[in-house]
């Protein structure tokens, strides 16, 4: 017969050892949900809002949910990331766990075209361009109906987007960079011919660059001068457009009348070292009868008392490099000429 003692050690010990597995189960649990909020939980600090009533709430797994506040409730799964609220439009582009792209309601939170494309990029002027598995372009509108098909090759690092009715495609071929422009119908408004494609000023017009030199089109795509010219650069104002020819600047109206024949962006003294002491600085001497111009970013030497032009603006660099010489870049791989303080070459071909 086991006396009072020993029953009551008994249900001592069963009673702690209970204890101990409740303890140790909640010890567990405790760790099991702190591990899960750190690798899984929310991270509030990074959290953003698409609008009044909808934000997407950051995990700590690097993921994103977007929350209705309104309702109170979730509207879509797990994501890897939410686009920014876009400047003109209220759906957002969003990438899921598939590394798929869609389109979400930045008012609603709700998934409005599921994610099914490569890539994807915020709507402008009433539609989005996508990227299908082909890597081609194309272009749908908020109902996901492809107003334009996959058919344009592009470079998806770049983004793409309407602006005053035409977007910009930039593609590889033979590593160059060509610019194909096209208009909201799918219609080619510029072959991909075009290493440079400027946005147009508030009159519509805009620069093209190639090899073979630089064109202004107008509003409507026609060429405002038949031939090209070496650089074209619009001007600010809308009052025309600085071309350069063989190595003259002017400012030409929209017309092809000349404004301003002669175009210099900027001057700087010609100067030699005299003198040179150790641990100090150089000095210089003047050279008060030549100076340096710039047309773009070529060089050229003028006569500083009468303006008069000694040498083109065709030098990377110009210098002196004596008392009476003149050094002159041809290129920038340091080949170059001499001359004298009048531009007239001593030495050409100096390297």
């Amino acid at each position: 017969m086991r006396t009072p003692i020993k029953s009551i050690l008994d249900t001592t010990w069963k009673v702690g050892l209970g204890l101990t597995g409740i303890a140790a189960v909640v010890v567990g649990c405790l760790i099991a949900h702190l591990w899960y909020e750190i690798t899984y939980g929310r991270d509030a600090r990074n959290d953003t809002t698409l609008s009044e009533n909808v934000r997407v709430n950051a995990y700590s797994d690097n993921t994103v949910r977007v929350w209705n506040q309104k309702d109170a409730r979730y509207t879509t799964p797990k994501l890897s990331w939410v686009a920014a609220v876009p400047e003109h439009d209220s759906l957002t582009v969003f990438c899921d766990k598939e590394e798929k792209y869609g389109y979400l309601d930045i008012n609603t939170g709700k998934i409005v075209i599921p994610a099914r494309y490569k890539k994807a990029w915020q709507f402008s002027e009433g539609l989005g361009a996508v990227q299908g598995d082909d890597n081609c372009l194309g272009f749908i509108d908020k109902d996901n109906r492809l107003v334009v098909r996959y058919e344009i090759s592009c470079d998806s690092r770049f983004d793409y987007v309407f602006k005053d009715g035409c977007c910009i495609v930039k593609s590889w071929e033979d590593g160059r960079l060509l610019h194909t422009v096209y208009g909201r119908d799918g219609h080619q408004l510029l072959p991909g011919v075009y290493t440079r494609v400027d946005g147009a000023d508030r009159n519509g017009y805009r620069v093209v660059v190639n090899e073979g030199g630089a064109w202004l089109y107008d509003r409507c795509f026609n060429k405002v001068f038949p031939a090209p010219y070496d650089a074209m650069e619009l001007a600010k104002g809308g009052v025309g457009v600085y071309v350069t020819k063989n190595h003259v600047k002017q400012l030409l109206a929209f017309d092809g009348s000349v404004i301003e024949p002669f175009v210099i962006d900027k001057t700087t003294r010609l100067k030699y070292l005299i003198k040179c002491r150790d641990n100090e600085e150089g000095e210089y001497e003047l050279i008060p009868e030549t100076i340096v111009y710039q047309v773009n970013d070529r060089e050229g030497l003028m006569d500083a008392r009468t303006g008069k032009i000694l040498t083109p603006a065709k030098y990377c660099h110009i210098e002196m490099a004596s008392k009476d010489l003149v050094k002159a870049e041809l290129s920038n791989n340091g080949e170059c000429v001499m001359m004298d303080k009048r531009g007239h070459i001593v030495k050409p071909r100096v390297d």
